[in-house]
């Protein structure tokens, strides 16, 4: 997984997210402001999916009766098609476009935010070792107690013995420095067998954090942000696939993705940290108002165009 925070699109991403960090002086703030940004770049290329998928609704009468007439010539229906679709200014693959942007920056901001959690987490356990369990708070946000851990019922407030050496054994943007400085506070240990383990001293300090704070016995969340991102993503995609020919039926495996999708994502942002799920679930809102806006528009359009063929009519 080292590749998806090791790649110029993430640290692109990330150098934006700084930027924007440093006018708001809040993550979750700086998260949200960068992702309307992002969204309205890509804009433009939604609204040419929307009208593509619209013209294709609209020339469907059409394409049942090309398939009906050459039902037994499959060349000459595929030749067909394509003039029609030239006629008609309709490009069928324009309609994954949009697609193949959005999934590189969905693994570009997951991996910005592995970068950040990982500077954020060295940076409150390096100075929580300096100066004390009680000096720093924990980086809290709304419900959930600590920012840079998932919003789930199961994970811990601060990363566990196990979970600490693991992610310093598989993160690459841990540097030799802070690896020398975790080692002589004794927070973690070279074991020429096992590799690299969380020592005692890491254990302590983290009871004295989470005590210090006053949430000893709690878990960091309560799955409030993944079911959010996941029913927002139901919706995203219920509302597109009705404005597409056929609706999710019509596309293969267009059952299956409507619902395998939310449910995935449901699983990252249980997994992930809330940082990341504040942006999935920001875009998953953003596309979800996009395109109800979008339908009222075309819903207008239409009332207005049917009015006006009623009173040529008259």
């Amino acid at each position: 997984m080292s590749f998806l925070s090791n790649n110029f699109i993430s640290d692109f991403f990330l150098l934006l997210l700084r930027w924007v960090y440093s006018f708001v002086h809040d993550y979750s703030g700086a998260i949200l402001i960068l992702t309307v940004l992002v969204r309205l770049v890509i804009l433009p290329l939604d609204l040419r999916q929307k009208n593509s998928a619209r013209k294709m609704q609209m020339i469907q009468p059409k394409l049942q009766a090309l398939q009906k007439r050459y039902a037994n010539n499959p060349q000459q229906l595929q030749k067909k098609q394509q003039e029609l679709y030239k006629a008609e200014g309709i490009k069928p693959l324009a309609g994954c476009l949009p697609m193949l942007i959005t999934l590189p920056i969905f693994f570009a901001f997951f991996g910005a935010m592995r970068v950040l959690e990982t500077e954020q987490t060295i940076s409150f356990i390096l100075n929580a070792q300096h100066l004390g369990p009680s000096a720093y708070q924990l980086p809290r946000w709304l419900w959930v107690h600590n920012f840079w851990q998932p919003d789930s019922g199961l994970a811990p407030i601060m990363k566990t013995a196990q979970e600490f050496a693991s992610f310093f054994s598989a993160n690459i943007n841990v540097t030799p420095q802070q690896l020398h400085m975790m080692a002589s506070s004794g927070l973690l240990v070279f074991d020429p067998a096992a590799g690299i383990q969380a020592g005692s001293a890491y254990t302590s300090l983290v009871d004295s954090i989470i005590k210090a704070n006053g949430l000893e016995g709690f878990n960091n969340g309560w799955f409030i942000l993944p079911i959010l991102a996941g029913a927002s993503l139901f919706l995203q995609q219920k509302l597109t696939t009705a404005q597409t020919p056929g609706g999710a039926q019509a596309q293969p495996g267009g059952s299956f993705m409507l619902w395998f999708f939310p449910l995935f994502s449901v699983y990252i942002c249980a997994t992930a940290n809330t940082a990341f799920s504040v942006y999935w679930l920001a875009a998953n809102i953003y596309a979800l108002v996009q395109t109800l806006v979008i339908n009222y528009i075309y819903k207008k359009r239409d009332e207005k165009r049917k009015q006006g063929v009623i009173e040529e009519a008259t």
